[in-house]
């Protein structure tokens, strides 16, 4: 089996344009100009890999065996699922198959839902990835210029969000990876329990066909809640040519919002500063992060408590086991889910 995930980029005009990144880490495993709409694309799906290999690396999620050392650019390494081993194959290749609906601008979100137990109403833990798509050549929305732009949610700053070029999409990837790992060591309060339930859970736009699917994923009438008082903080955004994501985390881990955030900004900073690249823009829901405009807080933080989606189930020490999936169907058709779960993590 090829690899999911193959970084075959055309690069030969790269002496010919300014908008190209031309470290040769970063073109191993991303396009050097990620402008056009396919090369916006394949750099969504192979960010999408990055996010979650980190995310289920630092997290402790899934074993060391499931990981091998990667860079994303010659200044950055990162923990990426590692193809030789074949559960995480198994789970390249979802992430690969999810990033294809993003081609075809079919997924909204693409969520890891962690809870307890298997079935559990209640997530304690959600890392997810809400996806934008651009219209006209990727030319963003405008804004009323009658709001302020604190009460704009960072969902409505993605879509007003102007492509910046391929060094600015390089620079937004490292911070996002730097400010998952920063909240995994440093930020929770806990390690995850010695048992839990993980897995993808996937929501698809409007524009997305009745009965399209994402090969592994099946309807589902499962849905999780997240507990009322439960904080989050936003982790950053990508916006490159022709598309736009956003990541965030939800955890009982969290203990303040803005406490959070204001110290993933002190974070990704400090390391801007030692590597060189810019941190500046971060869609941060508690205050704005705007060099021009002084740190507030935007007071107590909205989260959503229904995310509709259910997906692919991850395993620590154990293998992706086929359960039959639900004959009921969804009460909302746009919620699809993989027939796989996880029993424990040791």
């Amino acid at each position: 089996m090829a690899p999911p995930l193959e970084a075959e980029y055309d690069n030969s005009f790269i002496n010919k344009s300014n908008d190209a990144v031309t470290d040769l880490k970063w073109q191993k495993m991303f396009p050097s100009c990620v402008a056009d709409v396919d090369q916006s694309s394949n750099f969504m799906t192979r960010a999408i890999f990055v996010v979650f290999s980190t995310i289920l690396s630092r997290r402790k999620i899934l074993p060391d065996d499931y990981f091998a050392k990667n860079h994303i650019t010659e200044k950055l390494k990162c923990s990426s699922m590692n193809f030789k081993n074949p559960e995480a194959l198994k789970i390249s290749q979802l992430l690969r198959v999810a990033g294809n609906a993003v081609k075809m601008g079919y997924l909204k979100e693409l969520a890891l839902v962690i809870t307890e137990h298997e079935g559990d109403v209640d997530a304690i833990e959600v890392y997810s990835i809400k996806f934008h798509y651009f219209e006209n050549g990727g030319v963003a929305a405008t804004l009323d210029t009658t709001v302020d732009n604190n009460d704009l949610s960072p969902m409505e700053k993605l879509a007003a969000l102007d492509y910046n070029g391929t060094p600015a999409v390089r620079d937004q990837l490292v911070m996002l990876v730097r400010s998952v790992i920063y909240l995994c060591e440093k930020v929770f309060t806990e390690s995850l329990p010695k048992e839990f339930d993980a897995n993808f859970r996937v929501d698809y736009t409007d524009s997305a066909p009745v009965n399209f699917r994402i090969d592994g994923f099946f309807d589902s009438s499962t849905f999780y809640t997240l507990p009322k008082e439960i904080q989050s903080a936003t982790l950053g955004h990508l916006r490159p040519g022709h598309h736009a994501a956003l990541v965030d985390c939800s955890s009982i881990y969290i203990t303040d919002t803005y406490a959070a955030e204001l110290s993933l900004k002190a974070h990704t900073d400090k390391v801007a500063d030692k590597l060189g690249y810019s941190s500046d823009g971060l869609l941060y829901k508690s205050f704005s992060s705007d060099p021009n405009v002084s740190i507030t807080s935007n007071g107590a933080v909205k989260n959503d408590s229904t995310v509709e989606s259910l997906a692919n189930s991850l395993a620590k020490n154990t293998t992706l086991t086929p359960m039959p999936a639900k004959s009921a169907r969804a009460k909302d058709p746009s919620v699809r889910a993989a027939p796989y779960s996880k029993r424990t993590r040791k």
